[in-house]
């Protein structure tokens, strides 16, 4: 089986040309836009000539009609999506990671707080990419084969 390659983006308020930037520079199976713009995921997906992009809708995200939360299996991996603001993950990651731990999922991808965050905790691994608008360019690769998943946080401009 192949390793599929995901991009993840959160937060990324409008901030749209690095998204297609690291979308031509990196081979990639799919991206991922975690809310806090999801209408940069529906430009993505304009451009992109029906690449796979999920995305959620964060805090930002007034009168949007996309999802909240989405549960996806991709390979043999669970992933929860969601933006984390109704779990407020800026003060802990707990409820969050309860809400994983309930829907089974192996991955949960999150974003909010602008903070890049990597973790693995009891089979899970939980991953905010930080923010795409920060002047860093922060954002996310999740990588998976069969039914293991392996994240990296990344720097556009280091």
């Amino acid at each position: 089986m192949k390793t599929m390659r995901l991009l993840i983006f959160s937060d990324t308020h409008g901030r749209r040309e690095p998204m297609l930037e690291l979308y031509k520079t990196y081979p990639n199976d799919g991206i991922i836009h975690l809310g806090d713009y999801i209408a940069d995921a529906r430009w993505m997906r304009e451009r992109t000539n029906g690449h796979p992009v999920y995305a959620v809708r964060g805090n930002c995200d007034y009168g949007d009609t996309g999802p909240e939360e989405q549960l996806l299996q991709l390979g043999g991996v669970t992933l929860l999506l969601m933006h984390g603001h109704r779990y407020r993950v800026k003060d802990g990651y707990e409820a969050a990671f309860q809400a994983a731990a309930a829907r089974g999922a192996s991955v949960l991808l999150f974003g909010h707080t602008h903070r890049p965050f990597l973790e693995k905790r009891d089979g899970i691994l939980m991953m905010n990419p930080g923010s795409l608008h920060h002047a860093a360019g922060e954002y996310g690769i999740l990588e998976i084969d069969g039914n293991r998943a392996e994240g990296a946080l990344l720097h556009q401009y280091e």
